[in-house]
């Protein structure tokens, strides 16, 4: 379900777009003149989140919505709600903001929370945080975007992987806050670091994003990562180990067949890719089996109308038609 801040940061992230290649529909045109115009009534920060707006300017705006308190009042009152979310539901219950301010102490208790409570992690914040870094990237030339991807990886990988180890639920609930497709750009990042300042990174994000999404294409992808990095007896290790987990796994096999090539290992190599192809074979061969398989309803329709209960189930399950298609929708 989309929240306060999901919507905020995705018409941030649209008029940041507009903004940056400039308008060319009259839609767009009119997203722009009215984000002006609540930037020239104090509403900007919907537009632009927080950053121009000091904290004691946030607090002095939150006095006015009936939220009077300082730092100190504010870490009591956070730590006390547990959260940024729980804090900002307090918050709703006593403020008097009204139109288009109702939205502000919610995201004011996000950022606050940030700034004065570096040390308690929370998933809000952290998504807020990378969702930043990412939004910034999509404008931003390629060198500053590449470093602006690999500050947002750092941010990820220290709250969601804390001293090597994964925190899979927690992981969990930045995903549900983040305001864009997080999985996929952790999928493409590692790559997408190579040939580039930041390239001998990649391989450590990679290994790290495993624990978060699926593990064998990336690892995969970290494999031959090494072996371009010049570890080409480090990419040997990664892949065979990878093959031993998953033989089947077209994409492993595909790699595995990339990177003996690539180090002489004609052999192993053609093997891995025959492989390759019978496993892709084999997948759209279950695909196309699975569309074309009846379904319950249609097997159930099929089946004669007076089967005896105890009797095999015609569909050849061998179980009883009353413990099969027998049984009632």
């Amino acid at each position: 379900m989309a929240t306060p801040a999901h919507i905020f940061k995705t018409a941030r992230r649209q008029i940041r777009k507009i903004r940056h290649r400039g308008a060319t529909t009259d839609k767009e045109r009119q997203l722009v003149a009215s984000a002006d115009r609540q930037r020239a009534e104090g509403l900007g920060w919907r537009y632009d989140g927080f950053d121009d707006i000091s904290t004691d300017a946030i607090f002095a705006r939150l006095a006015e919505l009936g939220i009077a308190m300082d730092e100190e009042a504010f870490r009591a009152q956070a730590l006390a709600a547990g959260s940024p979310t729980r804090l900002a539901e307090d918050w709703l219950r006593r403020t008097n903001a009204q139109g288009r301010w109702i939205d502000f102490p919610g995201l004011a208790a996000r950022e606050l929370w940030r700034r004065l409570l570096p040390g308690e992690r929370r998933a809000e914040v952290v998504s807020d945080e990378i969702d930043a870094l990412l939004e910034r990237a999509e404008v931003a030339p390629t060198e500053s975007r590449l470093a602006l991807w690999t500050d947002a990886a750092r941010v990820l990988i220290d709250a969601c992987a804390p001293g090597g180890v994964a925190d899979e639920d927690f992981f969990k609930a930045v995903l549900r806050e983040a305001g864009c497709d997080l999985k996929g750009w952790m999928s493409d990042l590692p790559p997408a670091l190579m040939g580039t300042p930041f390239e001998r990174e990649a391989p450590a994000i990679a290994e790290a994003f495993a624990h978060f999404v699926e593990a064998a294409p990336i690892l995969a992808e970290r494999a031959e990562i090494l072996l371009r990095l010049g570890q080409a007896d480090e990419a040997i290790a990664a892949i065979d180990a990878l093959l031993a987990d998953h033989p089947d796994e077209p994409v492993v096999l595909l790699k595995a067949g990339a990177i003996h090539e690539a180090v002489g290992n004609a052999d192993k190599a053609q093997r891995y890719l025959k492989a390759y192809a019978e496993a892709l074979d084999k997948r759209r061969q279950a695909q196309t089996a699975r569309q074309s398989a009846p379904t319950d309803a249609q097997l159930r329709a099929a089946l004669p109308i007076k089967a005896e209960p105890n009797a095999p189930c015609p569909c050849g399950s061998g179980k009883k038609f009353k413990r099969c298609h027998g049984l009632p929708n």
